[in-house]
């Protein structure tokens, strides 16, 4: 199976080097390898971490490659890892020699590509404020082969970008804020409604004690809470994402009217926590009541959550 692969491999990587070649009829596809040059790829076997974390400068970005060449990875010389941002000038951050390279279960050079933002910003020429959170951060990659002959993101096919393949030699990579850890913003919370909504003079969240839980780096689930008491509505989960100093609230309030479903969503000014140093004692979250105004009633509205 794995030789089948290989060959099929070889195929793409020859057709892939045709692009601009001519539709003349003349041209037939058996005289197509006759003298052929062959490209190499650069697969993308997984990116364990996508992102940047602008309050961490030792948060990286991380993927793993798989190298494929004529030679089944024998023409590997190096790969080199370029950083760009808005603003800035595309630079190189490290170059990965084929001797720092593994053999994967294709039987091919594999290795995991990682770099910090700190070395980023460095490559760059930045300071440590050189990016804030929002901004995204893109990362090339080139393979140079022993033969003198070089491959990047401009050499890649449609048929090399998807598919088998994933070989877009280029990863753009978010500058977000995670919070701390899964401790921050989770456990036993007290809340209590300080705005209500207006959704005929119902309460949208019923006031009580309720579990947040961590569902990911910057996003937190408060569970199980009573929406609209008055007209016995079951308990909802409630999503809030701390994106870049906003709390960002949104979630289900009932079944909702003839304009549509009731649902909670962002406000017109969200909540902000600090994102260097987020307290978690206590937080006031706002939010639009019936944000889609399904029954009429949209309102700014807000609940404090007081940890326990």
């Amino acid at each position: 199976m794995k030789k089948i692969i290989n060959k099929y491999i070889l195929i793409v990587l020859a057709v892939s080097t045709f692009n601009s070649c001519s539709n003349d009829p003349d041209n037939a596809i058996y005289s197509v390898f006759d003298g052929v040059e062959y490209g190499a790829v650069l697969r993308t076997l997984d990116i364990t971490s996508p992102t940047f974390d602008v309050v961490d400068l030792s948060s990286y970005f991380e993927v793993i490659i798989e190298e494929q060449d004529e030679d089944f990875g024998g023409l590997l010389s190096q790969v080199e890892v370029y950083i760009n941002t808005d603003g800035a000038s595309e630079a190189l951050v490290t170059t990965i020699p084929a001797s720092e390279f593994t053999t994967s279960s294709n039987g091919l050079p594999s290795t995991s590509i990682r770099i910090t933002l700190q070395e980023s910003l460095t490559a760059l020429g930045l300071p440590s404020n050189g990016v804030a959170c929002g901004d995204q951060m893109v990362i090339r990659l080139k393979v140079d082969l022993t033969d003198g002959r070089s491959f990047s993101a401009e050499d890649g096919s449609g048929s090399l970008q998807g598919s088998y393949f994933k070989s877009p030699y280029i990863y753009s990579a978010n500058v977000v804020a995670n919070l701390p850890s899964d401790n921050v913003y989770s456990g036993q919370y007290l809340l209590e409604t300080v705005v209500r909504g207006d959704i005929f003079g119902a309460t949208d969240y019923t006031d009580g004690i309720y579990t947040i839980e961590a569902t990911g780096g910057a996003s937190r689930v408060i569970r199980d809470v009573p929406t609209l008491p008055e007209f016995g509505y079951g308990p909802q989960d409630i999503a809030l994402d701390f994106i870049c100093g906003e709390i960002i609230l949104s979630g289900p309030l009932g079944a909702g009217c003839a304009g549509g479903d009731l649902v909670s969503g962002p406000a017109e000014v969200n909540s902000t926590y600090n994102l260097a140093t987020p307290d978690d004692s206590s937080f006031i979250v706002t939010y639009t009541s019936d944000i889609n105004d399904g029954c009429g009633s949209k309102k700014q509205a807000s609940f404090r959550l007081t940890k326990q």
